[in-house]
């Protein structure tokens, strides 16, 4: 006994048993069935689902873990982000109002938000922030761009200092002055104008008013408020209780607030995420339901299908729950595909049984062929579909792992639950009306086609080619689309916020990271050093727009010294401090309070270089230390320092770039979008191609253990290999690209697609003339077109949701899906002899 004859034996074995124990046992399988309902709904209920993008890919090395890492070091990955627009004149005190409202918000008794920031210091900082401002003014060598250089050596000349005190008396006197005599006596010169803006400027990855103590945008229509939470995103419950308190917050403002973050985004989005897919899956149970009953006009079995998908789905996912962590809604969405393919097993099954009884066959035949022979065709679509798609789980993406999870075993658990409630329901129905009668169905047109095929087979045939020729063609010119931020909801107010930042707040489109990593400080430095002089000629030809790093914020010894002899050159016989207390007493001041400052001008003649570690611990120990922790992290695994280069786009050659790099700073890492999307653009690429390889041989395989030819194989694939490249074609025509997410479409398109053809070659390779193969194809044709419909209608219908993601997974699969259904129906007839066999 060759292979194959033994595995369709153990198959129609398989089915023989599960046609025994359904028909005349159905109370123990309806029991059995229940009890795994139960506990799969037990494993669901404490299933946590995630909607966090990056967590659909492994972060283990590359560009994605770095640019994970340093979200994390830089505190950003828990931040809130507030948007405030509103009229310039009222937009300080509104966003003083609304800190106010988020600083009293509690959850459990305690804060919401551990800070809450939007201007450069608070109040309550003034003392210690004076106290550095002192300290940097009168140590222009390691604070003082050297461009200031000149604007401040201008400040300490006598005319210069006479203005500069003028200012200081109006601003005491004013308003504004109140509560800042400790900044003024700590910089009475105003000096620190020429200091805290670049460190302002490097503090944050905005492009902010460099004038404004807020972080205002320099149109001065949008302040920006960064806040932190109390606890990680990872808990969704206090995510979302945290979303309903914002929104109290911004109840009663004057001013329009819209939030970002990935709290933020984890609490609404998920939700928005849930409405759209249960409404799709609701929606289009209902198509499919129509579908079914106007087809059949039978209530019952209508009415069974949403029980034989909601076993399915649950068993599915009760089992994923229970061997996974945690499932990505993404991953969830995909299993909208279970309604179409949940649906096809039922119509394949009750179409036969409902011809074979129009055409006189008793029930209990006519349920056996249904089951058996039919049946075989159907396992071996559920097993040819289901087994690709498990083995996708031992891929590193996590995005194609659950995926392949959740959709083999729904298949897997939708064709048993077809074959174990179906015939008792049909059995239930013969008995309470034996006398029913079972009217022909409609054929669709069916008939036309096959006999048009069989008459003119080669145009038929050459239409067919043409048509995959030209898809091929185009299908060349399709695009990689790896902008991960288009894959969000497009009308959340997450999304469309930081829109909103980046229109008005980013310093430019792109942004490229550089970090170095060591266990000691100095010598991370000190290749930070070696990263700032290769940007620089980077920079200086206009290659990139901007740079930020500590570097730039505290001088390095060379910078130091050239600023350090300016100094000394021009100062040269000057005494800066003696004239500095003259006019102090000349402006009305009294000196006590200035003897910090004034110890300071006496030592800028003899300014000489500071450790750059002493620039950076003043920095740590003021209110602007998150200019420190933006650059320069410490963990237990040593000290990572973190460069950020800006540009607009392909006139910075990031390539090269990196090449330089690597080749003077061999330890350097880097990091941005651009590059995470390559990064996940090859993982995506290389485990799926693992994936579909293994699971093309197993559907290979299977195949050609159900047909025992090639002819067979040759149906089931032709349609789906030509509906894919109708797919890939029409997806470039349009110009919509393959992504992360529709990239798995292949695998379900090559997973199922292969059914349809399968199906058709089942009833008409079975049949021995032409009459019986023209009503088998008639039949099959039926139930195919049947199935692509209720596919559509369940997987397609996520085309219209507003996550972007999903939208273009449903609208890749109904061309996919469409143009294999196509080709099935209409150009697969011309390749039948009518004596049987292939043309």
């Amino acid at each position: 006994m060759s292979l194959t004859s033994a595995v369709n034996g153990l198959i129609h074995r398989h089915l023989a048993w599960l046609h025994r124990i359904a028909t005349n046992r159905p109370g123990a399988t309806l029991a059995v069935s229940l009890l795994l309902l139960l506990l799969s709904l037990a494993s669901i209920a404490t299933t946590r689902f995630e909607s966090d993008v990056f967590q659909l890919f492994p972060a283990r090395s590359g560009a994605l873990k770095l640019l994970l890492d340093t979200l994390r070091w830089t505190g950003s990955a828990n931040e809130a982000y507030f948007l405030i627009e509103g009229e310039p004149a009222i937009l300080a005190a509104e966003s003083e109002r609304f800190a106010g409202r988020l600083r009293q918000l509690a959850i459990d008794g305690r804060p919401a938000f551990k800070r809450v920031t939007y201007r450069l210091y608070e109040e309550k900082d003034v003392v210690p922030f004076a106290a550095f401002v002192g300290r940097a003014v009168i140590m222009p060598q390691l604070f003082l761009s050297p461009e200031q250089v000149p604007a401040y050596l201008e400040r300490l000349t006598p005319a210069g200092q006479r203005a500069a005190l003028d200012g200081t008396v109006t601003a005491l006197a004013s308003q504004a002055g109140m509560g800042m005599a400790e900044l003024m006596t700590a910089d009475p010169l105003n000096l620190r104008d020429l200091v805290l803006p670049r460190l302002k400027k490097g503090g944050q990855a905005l492009d902010l008013d460099p004038a404004s103590p807020y972080f205002l945008s320099r149109d001065q229509q949008v302040l920006i408020m960064i806040a932190e939470p109390d606890r990680p995103v990872q808990d969704m419950a206090f995510a979302r209780r945290l979303a309903s308190a914002i929104d109290t917050a911004r109840q009663g403002a004057k001013v329009r607030i819209s939030c970002a973050g990935a709290h933020v985004s984890a609490a609404i989005d998920e939700a928005t995420m849930k409405r759209e897919i249960l409404l799709c899956i609701g929606s289009s149970l209902l198509v499919v339901l129509a579908l079914f009953f106007a087809t059949y006009r039978r209530w019952l079995p209508t009415l069974l299908l949403p029980l034989i998908i909601a076993w399915g789905v649950a068993l599915a996912l009760g089992v994923a729950g229970a061997v996974l962590t945690s499932v990505h809604i993404i991953a969830f969405a995909f299993m909208a595909l279970i309604i179409g393919l949940g649906t096809d097993y039922s119509i394949h099954l009750y179409d036969r049984f409902h011809m074979e009884r129009s055409r006189g066959l008793d029930r209990d035949a006519a349920l056996e062929l249904a089951c058996l022979d039919t049946g075989h065709g159907i396992f071996t679509a559920a097993t040819t579909t289901a087994l690709p798609f498990l083995c996708m789980v031992i891929a590193d993406v996590r995005a194609l792992s659950e995926l392949g999870l959740l959709v083999g075993l729904g298949v897997i658990a939708t064709m048993y639950a077809t074959f174990l409630f179906l015939p008792p329901l049909l059995l239930f129905m013969e008995r309470r009306s034996p006398a029913a009668r079972y009217a022909p169905l409609p054929g669709f047109g069916l008939a036309s086609v096959w006999r048009l095929a069989q008459r003119f087979p080669l145009p038929f045939r050459a239409t067919a080619v043409i048509v995959v020729v030209v898809a091929a063609v185009s299908a060349t010119g399709i695009t990689f689309e790896g902008e991960l931020k288009n894959l969000q909801p497009r009308n959340s107010e997450a999304f469309l916020t930081q829109e909103k930042i980046e229109r008005h707040l980013a310093i430019s489109p792109k942004q490229l990271l550089v970090a170095i990593d060591g266990t000691d400080r100095d010598s991370v430095l000190k290749q930070g050093g070696l990263v700032d002089s290769l940007v620089s000629g980077y920079l200086q030809d206009g290659r990139l727009t901007d740079y930020s790093s500590i570097g730039m914020l505290v001088n390095d010894a060379d910078t130091q010294r050239r600023i350090s002899e300016g100094l000394r050159s021009e100062l040269a016989g000057r005494n800066p401090a003696a004239e500095v207390r003259q006019n102090l007493e000349l402006a009305g001041f009294s000196l006590e309070p200035f003897g910090s400052f004034l110890t300071g001008m006496a030592g800028l003649a003899s300014a000489t270089e500071q450790p750059v570690a002493a620039g950076i611990d003043l920095l740590t120990a003021s209110p602007l230390r998150g200019v420190v922790n933006r650059h320069l992290h410490r963990d237990e695994a040593g000290y990572h320092l973190i460069s950020y280069l800006h540009y607009r786009g392909d006139e910075f050659p990031v390539d090269s770039f990196l090449n330089d790099l690597q080749r003077q700073v061999p330890g350097a890492r880097a990091t941005s979008i651009d590059l995470v999307s390559r990064q996940l653009a090859e993982l995506v690429r290389r485990n799926f191609l693992w994936s579909a390889l293994l699971g093309g041989v197993v559907v290979l395989f299977l195949l050609l253990a159900h047909f025992r030819d090639t002819q067979g194989v040759f149906f089931s694939l032709f349609p789906v290999l030509a509906g894919v490249a109708a797919m890939l074609g029409l997806m470039a025509a349009i110009g919509m690209g393959i992504n992360f997410m529709n990239a798995m479409v292949l695998v379900t398109i090559l997973g199922m697609g292969n059914d349809y053809g399968m199906h058709i070659a089942h009833r008409v390779g079975s049949a021995r003339c032409g009459e019986n193969m023209a009503d088998s194809f008639v039949q099959a044709g039926r139930a195919v077109l049947l199935s692509a419909l209720t596919t559509i209608a369940g997987f397609g219908s996520l085309a219209f949701t507003d996550y972007g993601a999903l939208s273009s997974v449903g609208w890749a699969t109904n061309f996919g899906i469409g143009a294999t259904a196509l080709f099935s129906l209409v150009a697969l007839p011309a390749f039948f002899r009518r004596s049987g066999g292939v043309l």
